[in-house]
């Protein structure tokens, strides 16, 4: 039989080893390992935020030191360790210009962030923090509804249902007198600081489609740095409104919490935003929902004050509308029903 050199050059037997090795059962379960710390690590970076974030809102309503003072002293601490960051990751800090229209849309995340950053400490002085922290959280609600004004973005049915659910979901933390005569309200949660809060919130929705509509032309240690900025300048223009003094607190462990929640806030920034940077909008969504637990977990432990079933029905309706449409954009259970 006559075999050609092309046939013996095909075969294959010079290339291919007469022993195939592969990884080991040792080897494998590393890998699916790896893989799935992977895959946890930035959704627990996420949480880990919002845990920071919770203990900061604690900690401000502690203290000892009127909110404007405690926003340009939080501030204050904050910005030099993103500067540090900043230049440790050879981050240009030059401000963008604001004449074009991408910078543009940087600036107005970057203004209307700080006044929500500073906002939040004002209404958590004012209201329960668990309830603050619900409010807070319809921001997404409010920014899909915007982005579809602003953006014209797709603006599917169960983005319609989340804004109306999420709607009746704070009703029920505000308790409108109008509407709950004979239900008793511990705590501060008033109407008026209600709407506050939801003033809070829908500016942060606009900060969100602001930072849609800058996509990936700015770091985001950018937006960490310049917000931060806003926030001092925030400070600075309450105190004197509040015809208040900005002085350095004299207890030290004052001194000593406004340090941690300086660094607090830069390192739950860079969480979010590497967690944001490894992780689809979706998963990382749906783990934002711990804000509102650890909020509430230590309204209980650090002020005694235990919500009740309305409070936590509405707190109930307003993450489970975030779980919706953090679920939805991962298999879109809207089928395609949009507006």
């Amino acid at each position: 039989m006559n075999y050609s050199i092309e046939e013996e050059k095909g075969s294959g037997s010079e290339t291919t080893p007469l022993l195939q090795t592969g990884p080991t059962s040792e080897g494998r379960c590393g890998l699916r390992l790896k893989e799935s710390c992977k895959k946890v690590l930035p959704l627990l970076m996420v949480s880990g935020a919002g845990l920071i974030f919770s203990i900061q809102a604690v900690l401000s309503k502690l203290m000892p030191i009127p909110p404007g003072e405690y926003v340009f002293m939080e501030a204050t601490f904050n910005i030099p360790f993103c500067l540090l960051v900043c230049f440790h990751s050879g981050v240009n800090i030059s401000p963008p210009n604001p004449l074009t229209r991408k910078n543009g849309w940087f600036w107005g995340r970057v203004i209307f962030g700080g006044l929500a950053s500073g906002g939040k400490i004002l209404v958590v002085r004012n209201m329960n923090i668990g309830d603050a922290t619900a409010i807070i959280f319809s921001a997404p609600i409010w920014a899909g509804l915007l982005a579809r004004i602003i953006l014209k973005e797709k603006y599917t049915i169960v983005n319609l249902f989340a804004a109306i659910f999420g709607l009746v979901g704070i009703i029920l933390i505000a308790k409108p007198g109008i509407l709950f005569h004979d239900v008793s309200n511990p705590g501060q949660s008033t109407l008026p600081w209600a709407c506050a809060t939801l003033g809070v919130s829908i500016i942060a929705a606009v900060s969100y489609v602001c930072v849609r509509a800058t996509g990936d032309d700015v770091h985001p240690m950018n937006f960490v740095l310049y917000t931060a900025i806003v926030e001092l300048i925030c400070g600075l223009l309450i105190n004197p409104a509040m015809k208040q003094a900005i002085v350095l607190p004299p207890c030290n462990w004052v001194r000593g919490a406004l340090l941690a929640c300086g660094v607090g806030a830069t390192v739950a920034n860079l969480l979010i935003v590497r967690g944001l940077a490894l992780e689809n909008s979706g998963p990382a969504t749906l783990m934002r929902n711990w804000d509102t637990v650890y909020a509430y977990i230590f309204q209980i432990i650090f002020f005694s004050v235990t919500p009740d079933w309305i409070s936590v029905l509405g707190a109930v309706l307003i993450v489970s509308t975030a779980l919706l449409q953090g679920i939805d954009r991962l298999v879109d259970i809207s089928c395609g029903i949009s507006f």
